[in-house]
């Protein structure tokens, strides 16, 4: 008979009844696993096992900080465990990054969400990829200018948003184009817009 623990389901595993053989999961799983949502387990476990291109949306990451780093670390140990050994430091060195990221995601949570309504979901994007230095990305002045409106605050928590969900050997290059693109954006504010 195969049962499936309820929250387990976003590990992608699966918990066979036995007479014989006592659960492989400890305790700890048992009674962490029920309180991550399943879609956000998913988004952990992709990132933790380090699969390209798998970071955990801010959504997510405050589900994982309300979690807690009991129960984390707890699910870090049991993917290392089902993994092969030679993937024991890369596993548990994601895990440790994904919970700092996470966590200044949360005590970013607040500002993001407050300064995310005041851009345009495109200019959003072009500040980003220009931000994560993406061949010939630059913000538009109309976003530029949008931007500026935000305030240096938005777009300093913007950029730590981004510092936390990257590899960190690309941190400098994310805060240079940073510090770069808000100058060029003050720029274009401190000229009269051209009329059409």
């Amino acid at each position: 008979m195969l049962v499936v623990l309820p929250g387990l389901e976003a590990t992608g595993l699966e918990v066979e009844e036995s007479a014989k053989a006592p659960p492989p999961y400890p305790p700890i799983i048992a009674s962490c696993a029920p309180k991550l949502p399943k879609n956000c387990g998913d988004e952990v476990k992709e990132s933790v096992l380090g699969l390209e291109g798998s970071v955990p949306t801010a959504d997510c990451c405050c589900q994982l900080v309300r979690w807690g780093k009991t129960c984390h670390d707890a699910f870090a140990q049991l993917l290392v465990s089902r993994e092969p050994v030679s993937q024991k430091s890369s596993i548990l060195t994601n895990s440790k990054t994904i919970w700092e990221g996470c966590v200044h995601v949360e005590k970013q949570s607040p500002i993001i969400s407050s300064c995310a309504a005041k851009l345009s979901k495109n200019c959003g994007d072009e500040v980003k990829h220009s931000v994560l230095g993406l061949q010939g990305s630059v913000p538009t002045d109309k976003c530029c200018r949008q931007l500026f409106r935000s305030g240096k605050t938005c777009h300093d928590a913007f950029v730590q948003l981004l510092v936390s969900r990257e590899p960190s050997s690309q941190k400098s290059s994310i805060l240079e184009n940073s510090k770069t693109i808000w100058e060029e954006c003050v720029e274009v504010v401190a000229q009269p817009p051209v009329s059409s």
